[in-house]
């Protein structure tokens, strides 16, 4: 039986941009991948249109984004897009957002998303799920929830549970290469990373996918309606975040067998069969 891979992801271009890479591997290797997206992106790029025309052409784009790179089921769970509040703080106001509008993703009840995750990853036999980890990557209230979501859905199944993620210690790195280049400094900040991420350290495992990095740009690509308007991505100034497009980090919070592991070459310094590790953020 081939083997299942469920990548769990906020909106549309999510799933190109941190696991683009690691899906593909996973094709190559004879893996099924199946994604699931927790909202459609209707409050993302597009002046002057409609939520509802925004979040069509969004789904569009996911579905051609994962022909591209080898997804062979596609489910929205069809919660709305809560939007995004630049703050300065860790942790984008997750209390905050529980006054958004009713059917957006950080006013739904985490248990009854977390509960249609379940049914998938147990109709799929899934042999591992990707979510993010507690600060949802960078602190976008949708992130932080499907971090929660799939801590809960892996809850009384055997699915091995892997956080999408950054590495500090590599945006550090690409800021001093860049200022070196001649970046303005002001442009970067230089605690951004600490907002960014996870420290490195055991049980973050990097994933290098620069030979399949040809499709992961051509499925970033395919959401031409985000790309389009972004000046910046994250904070970071335009243009920076492409450096890191060749690499993918996930932070190990449920093990099994470690088949993911055996998959993108973790290291090994993470055991393959441990306790759950659960980074809960959300009461």
């Amino acid at each position: 039986m081939r083997p299942v891979l469920v990548v769990l992801h906020a909106h549309p271009d999510d799933e190109a941009i941190f696991t683009g890479g690691t899906i593909v591997r996973a094709v190559e290797a004879g893996w099924r991948v199946v994604l699931v997206l927790a909202t459609d992106g209707d409050r993302g790029a597009g002046s002057g249109r409609s939520p509802g025309d925004i979040g069509a052409d969004r789904r569009h784009e996911a579905l051609t984004a994962a022909g591209i790179l080898g997804i062979e089921r596609v489910e929205f769970l069809g919660y709305g897009d809560s939007g995004w509040a630049e703050t300065t703080g860790h942790r984008t106001g997750v209390a905050s957002a529980r006054g958004l509008q009713g059917g957006s993703l950080a006013a739904a009840h985490l248990d009854r998303v977390a509960d249609s995750v379940r049914r998938i990853l147990i109709e799929e036999d899934a042999v591992a799920l990707t979510g993010y980890d507690d600060n949802g990557v960078y602190g976008h209230v949708d992130h932080v929830q499907v971090h929660e979501v799939a801590v809960r859905a892996v809850a009384g199944t055997d699915c091995e549970l892997y956080e999408a993620t950054l590495d500090r210690t590599a945006l550090r790195r690409l800021r001093g290469e860049l200022v070196a280049r001649g970046l303005r400094p002001d442009l970067w900040p230089r605690g951004l990373a600490d907002r960014l991420g996870v420290e490195p350290g055991p049980g973050l495992v990097t994933v290098d996918v620069t030979g399949q990095l040809g499709r992961k740009l051509e499925a970033v690509a395919a959401h031409s309606s985000q790309m389009v308007e972004a000046a910046s991505f994250m904070g970071l100034p335009a243009g920076a975040f492409h450096h890191l497009l060749g690499t993918e980090w996930f932070r190990v919070a449920r093990t099994g067998p470690g088949r993911f592991l055996d998959l993108v070459g973790g290291d090994g310094t993470v055991p393959h069969r441990s306790p759950l590790l659960v980074h809960s953020s959300v009461p």
